[in-house]
């Protein structure tokens, strides 16, 4: 046997050798590559995290300082606030002896109630506290009756919310009910109505005998005012430090403010970068700040700065009481710049290491390969042997399974086994094939014997008074549709449809049954209700299989259009009139024929007017299948019947059968299609 000796190009992809060849390398390389991208990780992992715990330190110092600063800040707002609020209970304390004293005047019966209350109401009216502290007195209307502030008396105090929107006094009026007293911060409205007004606070108390609430309110802006300037104070001691904060090499810290000012500006030479948006998502960085969670834990996120040229490291911290966002931002160079210089030095050791090794794997390659290219020219050359010969193995291909004890000898094994089994099949082959053929050509005749039972075309005579026409398309080579037409003794015309209940070789053979008992029948039978109960019995009697037929018989009378039909399950059939209308046959007479003997059959009559048409289909016809799915089904069928022109029988067989087809779009036929017309001629 020649061997094939045409060089073997240097790594050529389609030999072994190279592909052996370049996994080697490949492996190599892959190797190389991930364990410099392990120690580039490794290295990257620790010295981010290092500085990122840095920079949570620093985050966390600063929330627990700014947490101080903002507690201290309260702790004196309180103390003012304390302050102010006992100083107002004095005044109420006082408010609510004079008080007492108009209502023990009551109590003695020195002055009326009425008297009393005008006494007191006077003396609120007339009590001078200060510039911004004056008393009032409302009713459990919420209307004031009393006011050392003129413009107050008589307002209806329900509208006014406090600090934190509840209704200052409904509130204060039920609270102090309960309690004996109330305190609120409220915002009395400006009267330019701009939602800011004057913040003050009040201590309300419950006058019982007269069910009065008396108020004493203060201005607020003083408090405020400090409150605000201690807030600046800590504000700029907070700037001033993180001016001075940096973070790995060029990382830095700020603060910026939910209403987008900062607190602690950013270094001059990254000025624009909190409003700089990044390419791929379009983001500011100030727009992720504002998703940085309010529960107070460290988010950490990248951004890429298009004017920095390099991403940034940024971890944040919500201070939700100050409305702060605390920022550190670290460049990302900054933390992998150790790990870029080891991964130069041990890719220069990796790539000798490659080379030394691409050398032994070639040698190698070769070694392993020299047999498989054997095989292969032996694979190759099976097509152009006799394979219904004896096989003819050659020497070098036979000792290769005990000459290679690996896989290479296993393949050997394996091809000799194959090229026995090759010739084999093909020998099984070509008796199936034989055997097909032979099938195929016996269901070719049972098809022209089944095509040739159908009936021959009536007398031109008989055509002349009824137009009729019949054709039949099987789903295989045989099929279980049928239709007949003859002449009864009695010379009215019979004609039969029906549809078995299988496919295939059964059904042709039970239609063939089918059919020859209604012309056996027939010979001393007319009535066609009595015709289908004689061709039922038949059937049923030696039915094993349980096959049976839906079947529709129908005479029509020649001379006066009379038709008389019997329906075995069948659908029923349809009239197409004279004036375009579609007329359905209504009427089960029994059950499908063959499924028990002994059952009556129902007679039915209709009239046949001249130039009407009847028609009977098969289930082949509505549910013919679209490559959508979709049946063709009764109502589209119905809709095309009464939208045709009239025609003789063959036109609307023919037409019924195309319109099928056309709705089908070359779908495999999946059941028999069987359409048969009869038009009574018009005279």
């Amino acid at each position: 046997m020649q061997m094939n000796t045409e060089p073997v190009p240097f790594m050529r992809l389609a030999s072994l050798r190279s592909k052996i060849f370049l996994l080697v390398g490949l492996t190599l390389l892959m190797v190389a590559v991930a364990v410099l991208l392990v120690t580039q990780r490794n290295v990257t992992r620790t010295v981010v995290a290092s500085e990122e715990q840095a920079v949570r330190n620093v985050l966390n110092l600063l929330v627990r300082d700014s947490e101080a600063r903002w507690g201290a800040l309260l702790n004196d707002k309180i103390i003012t606030v304390r302050n102010g609020r006992s100083h107002l209970v004095q005044l109420g304390t006082t408010v609510r002896s004079v008080l007492d004293m108009f209502a023990e005047q009551v109590e003695r019966r020195q002055i009326t109630t009425t008297e009393a209350e005008d006494l007191a109401k006077q003396w609120i009216n007339g009590l001078a506290l200060d510039k911004d502290r004056y008393a009032f007195i409302f009713n459990h209307d919420l209307i004031t009756i009393a006011s050392g502030k003129r413009e107050l008396l008589g307002m209806n105090l329900s509208a006014l919310k406090d600090f934190k929107g509840h209704d200052l006094a409904a509130s204060a009026y039920q609270e102090a009910r309960t309690t004996g007293q109330s305190f609120a911060i409220y915002r009395w409205p400006s009267s330019a109505n701009d939602g800011k007004g004057e913040l003050r606070y009040a201590y309300f108390s419950y006058f019982e005998p007269w069910d009065w609430i008396f108020a004493i309110t203060d201005n607020a802006r003083e408090v405020s005012e400090q409150f605000d300037l201690r807030r600046a104070e800590m504000e700029n001691a907070v700037s001033e430090a993180l001016e001075t904060l940096r973070l790995a090499d060029s990382g830095f810290a700020f603060i910026v403010q939910d209403n987008g000012e900062l607190v602690s500006p950013l270094p001059a030479e990254h000025a624009g970068l909190l409003d700089e948006r990044e390419p791929e998502s379009g983001s500011t960085l100030r727009d992720m700040l504002l998703k940085v969670p309010p529960s107070g834990d460290i988010a950490t996120f990248t951004f890429d700065s298009p004017s920095e040229k390099g991403d940034w490291e940024v971890s944040a911290a919500r201070f939700k009481p100050l409305g702060w966002t605390i920022v550190a931002a670290v460049p990302t160079d900054d933390l992998t710049r150790p790990a870029t210089v080891l991964r130069f030095r041990l890719g220069t050791i990796f790539l000798g290491v490659l080379a030394i090794s691409l050398l032994v794997a070639w040698a190698m390659s070769a070694r392993i390969t020299r047999p498989l290219q054997q095989l292969s020219d032996f694979a190759r050359k099976l097509p152009e042997q006799d394979l219904s010969a004896a096989a003819d193995i050659p020497d070098h291909i036979a000792q290769l399974p005990r000459k290679q004890p690996d896989e290479v000898g296993r393949l050997a094994s394996t091809f000799i086994f194959m090229d026995e089994q090759l010739r084999e099949k093909i020998a099984s082959l070509v008796q199936e094939t034989s055997s097909r053929e032979r099938l195929q050509s016996e269901l070719s005749i049972a098809h022209d014997i089944q095509m040739g039972l159908l009936p021959v075309p009536l007398d031109r005579t008989i055509l002349d008074k009824v137009d009729l026409y019949a054709t039949m398309l099987p789903a295989k080579e045989v099929g279980g549709d049928l239709y007949d037409y003859f002449l009864l003794n009695n010379g009215k015309l019979c004609f039969v449809i029906g549809d078995v209940s299988d496919k295939g070789v059964p059904a042709a053979l039970f239609m063939a049954v089918t059919r020859t008992l209604v012309r056996a029948c027939a010979e001393d039978e007319t009535d066609p209700a009595q015709l289908m109960e004689r061709v039922n019995n038949r059937l049923s009697e030696n039915n094993p299989n349980l096959m049976f037929v839906t079947l529709i018989l129908a005479v029509i009378d020649l001379e006066t259009g009379e038709l008389a039909w019997a329906n075995a399950g069948h659908p029923p059939l349809c009239v197409l009139q004279g004036n375009g209308e579609l007329r359905m046959l209504e009427g089960r007479s029994g059950p499908a024929c063959g499924v028990q003997d002994g059952l009556p059959y129902r007679r039915f009559t209709a009239v046949l007017e001249p130039g009407e048409t009847v028609v009977g289909y098969t289930d082949g016809v509505t549910e013919a299948l679209n490559p959508a799915g979709e049946l063709y089904g009764e109502q589209r069928l119905f809709e095309f019947l009464a939208h045709r022109a009239p025609a003789n029988a063959q036109a609307t067989t023919d037409a019924l059968i195309r319109h099928v087809r056309e709705f089908a779009h070359d779908t495999d036929q999946s059941d028999d299609i069987t359409v048969i017309a009869a038009k009574r001629a018009l005279s």
